[in-house]
């Protein structure tokens, strides 16, 4: 694993936002928020700015994305739950900008889901 965290997870979404799935190639997209002080890298990336106020963190060999940040929430830090030992225990508590997942063409963006809300008052760019 390219991290460890010393504590559990604040939040877990998958986010459908365009910036996520043009960036990934998938749709959703899983991530697992933290405050910062508590993920210690144990491999190396590379920062870039993928929008206004937002950077993410990949890997500097292969380009797999690790990590999403944001100006407007600077303590905190959301990996990707695809870079955990076992991807497939991630379990979500919501999905962000459902409304604009046209990719897949399931849902109704409506809050039918009870999966379904947009979180905190976020912009696409702004928030995974």
């Amino acid at each position: 694993m390219a991290w460890r965290a010393s504590a559990s997870p604040f939040r877990s979404v998958l986010c459908h936002c365009a910036d996520c799935r043009r960036l990934t190639g998938a749709s959703p997209v899983g991530y697992l928020g933290f405050p910062k002080p508590v993920v210690r890298w144990e491999a190396r990336r590379a920062f870039r700015a993928t929008s206004a106020g937002v950077t993410r963190g990949a890997c500097p060999a292969c380009g797999t994305l690790l990590s999403y940040m944001c100006t407007i929430w600077p303590g905190e830090l959301y990996l990707h739950a695809a870079t955990l030992d076992d991807p497939e225990g991630f379990v979500p508590e919501t999905h962000l900008h459902r409304a604009v997942r046209e990719v897949e063409g399931t849902g109704k963006g409506d809050g039918s889901s009870p999966h379904e809300g947009s979180g905190p008052a976020a912009s696409p760019r702004d928030r995974p």
